[in-house]
């Protein structure tokens, strides 16, 4: 076997030095990413993502969030497109509020709402979401779609990055009261997508609609119900 030359072997460690810098670069700029909380209400804040399909100079971020802050800990409404940015969510909240996160409340299981769950699992908090997303986690698309995402979105998403599905399956409306506040859960779907639901908070009159309600930028209807999914928005006027 013919040896390289001297200038050949300084070439290739110089190009792996690169490259192992460039990925470092990129893994520091995913723990980087940062989103701005805004307040809406007494307890309610929200984070808002930018418009335009996902992508790497994007880095996953093109979908709402929100979470509110009771006596008795947080309770976060979905958990944005990939893991970096969960973990730039769950730091928004901490720059907000120490409490512990008590839920995770899923409008509906699309790639740029739920793949930064892991944060709050590490976190301790408990997933609820609708009975109709099984067949998504089950299905042959979910494992696709994260293939895709995974390629699209490295190094925000990796071979690390996993399907979660909620602890607690939904079925149709549901209540809960934490820390005094009341939330009702109300399932719209299928609409935009198969599961969704809607949150209200009922003390500061602040409704979460998922991806029912859009605003500068072109709906995804991949599988969308668009005759429910009017009639749903005319039903909660």
């Amino acid at each position: 076997m013919q040896a390289w030359p001297k200038h050949g072997v300084h070439l290739a460690r110089m190009l792996v030095g690169c490259v192992c810098a460039l990925l470092a670069a990129a893994a520091a700029a995913a723990e980087a990413i940062s989103v701005k909380p805004v307040r809406l209400s007494d307890h309610v804040w929200y984070v808002q993502g930018q418009s335009g399909p996902a992508s790497a100079a994007n880095q996953g971020f093109i979908s709402n969030a929100g979470f509110v802050v009771t006596q008795d800990g947080v309770v976060v409404i979905d958990a944005l497109g990939t893991p970096a940015l969960g973990r730039a969510l769950l730091a928004a909240i901490r720059s907000v509020s120490d409490a512990p996160i008590r839920r995770v409340i899923v409008t509906h299981y699309h790639s740029d709402h739920f793949y930064g769950l892991s944060a709050f699992k590490s976190a301790g908090a408990e997933i609820w979401a609708h009975k109709k997303a099984r067949e998504y986690l089950e299905g042959g698309v979910a494992p696709a779609r994260l293939a895709q995402r995974r390629r699209e979105l490295a190094p925000w998403m990796d071979q690390h990055t996993q399907l979660l599905p909620p602890d607690r399956w939904l079925d149709g409306d549901t209540s809960f009261v934490i820390g005094g506040l009341h939330f009702d859960l109300i399932y719209v779907g299928p609409a935009h997508a198969p599961d969704d639901l809607a949150v209200m908070v009922r003390e500061d009159a602040a409704l979460f609609s998922g991806d029912i309600v859009f605003s500068g930028r072109v709906p995804f209807v991949g599988d969308a119900d668009s005759r429910r999914w009017l009639a749903a928005m005319e039903a909660r006027r």
